[in-house]
């Protein structure tokens, strides 16, 4: 006996004239949200081992740090809202947020 799979099937190559399948925003919204998660975690690894680095994301919140870690505007406003002290506060916060915060 065969299984059959069914589960939900996307094509998530852009279709003529903007047609596609359904949900292809939310779809497209989940990829670049992990692009996002990976350049923050990046940046937080950088902050590990450079006290500098630490420096400037955890108290000064430097604008031209993220930009060089490309994150988004969205991103980088929402972690300045964080109420951090430490590296390790600012990463309990980051990874107890929901991802809507950090992927917009």
């Amino acid at each position: 006996m065969a299984l059959n799979d069914q589960g939900p099937v996307m094509d998530v190559t852009p279709w003529p004239k903007g047609h596609g399948f359904a949900g292809s925003d939310a779809w497209w919204q989940y990829m670049l949200s992990k692009d996002e998660r990976r350049r923050l975690d990046n940046l937080m690894g950088v902050a590990l081992l450079d006290e500098e680095i630490r420096d400037r994301l955890v108290d000064q919140r430097d604008n031209t740090l993220m930009d060089a870690f490309g994150l988004s505007t969205e991103t980088q406003g929402w972690l300045r809202t964080i109420q951090a002290n430490s590296l390790v506060e600012l990463a309990q916060a980051i990874v107890s947020a929901p991802q809507a915060e950090y992927s917009r």
